[in-house]
């Protein structure tokens, strides 16, 4: 029996889409899934004695070194990308004096349930960024390893605290650009038609299932960091600039396009075009 704990890059994305279609297939069609899967060479009985399994469980075992994605020409594309430094365009000088101390620069980056409670009761800017060890699919893996920082994301809190911001852009307690964003990078689809007669054609969204595996996706890879602020937050904007996080689309002179054409799939599916 063909059992495997290191995979290429190709295989690991067709590990990722085959467990996304088994999670939400009945039992006859798992079936058919799970001997896919195995033709591959991933058993998750070697590192599990749990009945069933999800997107999530397979990227912990990543995570935690139990499984190795093994592409020499993906990581040699990734060493060259290391050193390839890329200067942005930060020549102006309200830039200079508004990032003087960059509140991101040093601060302390941990899990949503470690952030300070104190500091969440209040408005302020928040960032953020993918744990050490955590990946993204391929193609945008490529694009923030080019940025030579892990920063994905930073939005503010303006006229509302961060404690119910982040609830918002996290746990998806109410709909937003960033968990449309960032459930298209990790590849799931929108619930097929629903934008049908809707006044509102952009706004997409994931079924139940999809909206929890995102979530827990969230929850396991990325890390915040937030500061207080009260009256002046063009301070995002600036910041934005500096770091050009990849799902940042507004003030980003680095927009990007991949993510623009994977939302632009998703409103189309959510449309049935």
């Amino acid at each position: 029996m063909n059992r495997r704990t290191k995979f290429n890059t190709s295989e690991y994305n067709q590990l990722r889409k085959l467990i996304k279609e088994k999670v939400l297939a009945d039992k006859i069609e798992q079936k058919k899934i799970r001997n896919k899967i195995r033709s591959i060479g991933f058993h998750f009985s070697m590192f599990s004695s749990k009945k069933g399994y999800n997107l999530i469980d397979f990227e912990q075992l990543i995570n935690s070194g139990q499984i190795s994605i093994v592409d020499n020409g993906f990581e040699n594309q990734k060493k060259e990308s290391r050193n390839t430094k890329i200067s942005p365009k930060l020549n102006s000088t309200k830039f200079e004096i508004n990032l003087s101390s960059d509140p991101f620069k040093n601060g302390i980056f941990t899990q949503i349930e470690k952030l300070d409670k104190s500091k969440l009761d209040k408005t302020g800017i928040y960032c953020f960024r993918l744990k050490a060890n955590s990946k993204l699919p391929e193609k945008y893996q490529r694009i923030l390893d080019n940025k030579q920082n892990r920063i994905i994301y930073i939005g503010k809190a303006e006229g509302q605290s961060l404690a119910s911001r982040l609830s918002q852009e996290f746990y998806h307690t109410s709909p937003g650009t960033f968990f449309r964003s960032i459930g298209a990078v990790l590849e799931f689809q929108p619930i097929a038609g629903h934008l049908i007669g809707k006044s509102n054609q952009k706004n997409y969204k994931f079924s139940k299932p999809n909206t929890e595996l995102i979530i827990s996706w969230l929850v396991n890879n990325v890390e915040i960091c937030v500061f207080n602020c009260s009256n002046d937050f063009t301070i995002e904007k600036e910041l934005i600039k500096k770091y050009r996080p990849i799902l940042n689309h507004t003030h980003n002179p680095e927009k990007c396009q991949e993510l623009v054409n994977d939302r632009r799939k998703c409103r189309m599916i959510a449309k049935n075009e």
